[in-house]
This record gives structure tokens, sequence and C-alpha cells, in this order.
């Protein structure tokens, strides 16, 4: 991964754009989607094309995380928690994460898709790490 070039990067319009990106993508899969920056006026001091590229990754895996038809939700949502760092989350109700593949999916090469490389959140994880931040994942089988 190179070394990250930071600038001051507006959460709100990056969202906007990456899921407008998307937006004929998500409509195809019949996939509703929710987008929310609280406050609007947050920002982030990073690589733009990298965090671009984690969070473009992390909603292609939402989508294809579901395998039934109904009720297809993703939701983006990025907010500052108590301890005033910056979150940004990507979450669907998808199939969930069996919890033995839970604990391999930042592995290299690890992954439980069909045409998979597995080296999409590894190198997420490292581009979060680069940015002095993190990547971790919830998942409940049968929930998302």
């Amino acid at each position: 991964v190179p070394k990250p070039r930071m600038v001051d990067i507006e959460v709100k319009s990056l969202l906007d754009e990456l899921c407008q990106l998307h937006k004929k993508e998500l409509a195809d899969a019949n996939i509703q989607s929710s987008l929310s920056v609280q406050p609007e006026t947050l920002s982030i001091h990073a690589d733009k094309g990298q965090i671009e590229q984690v969070i473009i990754n992390l909603l292609k895996n939402a989508m294809q995380s579901f395998d039934r038809n109904d009720n297809r939700m993703i939701e983006v949502k990025a907010y500052q928690n108590d301890k005033q760092r910056i979150i940004i989350s990507v979450r669907d109700n998808g199939t969930g994460i069996d919890p033995e593949a839970l604990e391999k999916i930042f592995i290299p090469f690890f992954t439980t898709k069909k045409n998979g490389s597995g080296i999409g959140l590894s190198l997420s994880r490292q581009i979060m790490r680069q940015h002095k931040g993190s990547l971790t994942v919830k998942s409940t089988p049968g929930e998302g």
C-alpha cells in the first residue's frame, strides 16, 4: 500500500459520490440504501483514493451478501463516537458471516466467494492502519 497523501475530505460529499456511483447497481440488484452523516459538516484527514477504495470494497461486499430477494437494505452512516473518533459504517441485512469465516476474513487470499480473490478486506485493513484507523466487522448469521 503506498504511503497515504493526506488531505481534508468532507465525508458527506465523499459518501454521496460513492453511493451515486453505485446507484444503478443497487437498483438492478433490488437493494434499498440509506445514507446518514451526522453532523453533515463531518470531515476526515485521509488519502481520498485509498479511503474510496476501502468504502467501495465494503459496499461491494454488502451488495454480494444477499441470497434472498426481499427487503434488501444497505445503510451507510458516518458519525463521531463518544471518544471523538469518526466512524464510517456500512451495514447490510444479508446472510451474515459464519463465525469460523469471521475469524479469517482479513487474512490475505481467504474468501467465501466463488469468484473472490480474498484481498479486498486485507488491503482495506492495511489502508486503515496506515491512516491510524481500524477496520472491524460484526456479523450475525441470517441478520447481516
